[in-house]
């Protein structure tokens, strides 16, 4: 439950990130329009991405990476991170009267 928070509040972080960074694009070019989510994350780090490319072409199913993972990453990435992030964040929240973990109390 608590990473799923975690991961949540992370991806919904990084769209904000994204979000930044298509705000600063339009401000510098006059162009309104989101970066995918290839892009976003070429910038982020390209050895992950062509290393998942490399894995699901050679080893798992070829398919899976081309028009598979290809279409998802032409997807706008600020607003996907977004609503992926508060989906998990929803998904994964506290049950309603559940107390909060304390970390430092001894139970």
């Amino acid at each position: 439950m608590f990473f799923g928070r975690i991961m949540g509040w992370l991806l919904a972080g990084l769209g904000v990130v994204a979000l930044g960074g298509d705000g600063l694009r339009w401000l510098e070019t006059g162009l309104a329009d989101f970066g995918a989510l290839g892009a976003f994350w070429a910038q982020l780090d390209s050895g992950s991405l062509a290393a998942l490319q490399l894995l699901c072409e050679r080893y798992l199913w070829p398919p899976l990476w081309d028009p598979g993972l290809v279409s998802l990453l032409a997807l706008p990435a600020a607003p996907l991170l977004i609503l992926l992030g508060l989906g998990l964040v929803l998904l994964f929240r506290r049950p309603p009267g559940k107390p909060r973990a304390r970390f430092g109390a001894l139970a």
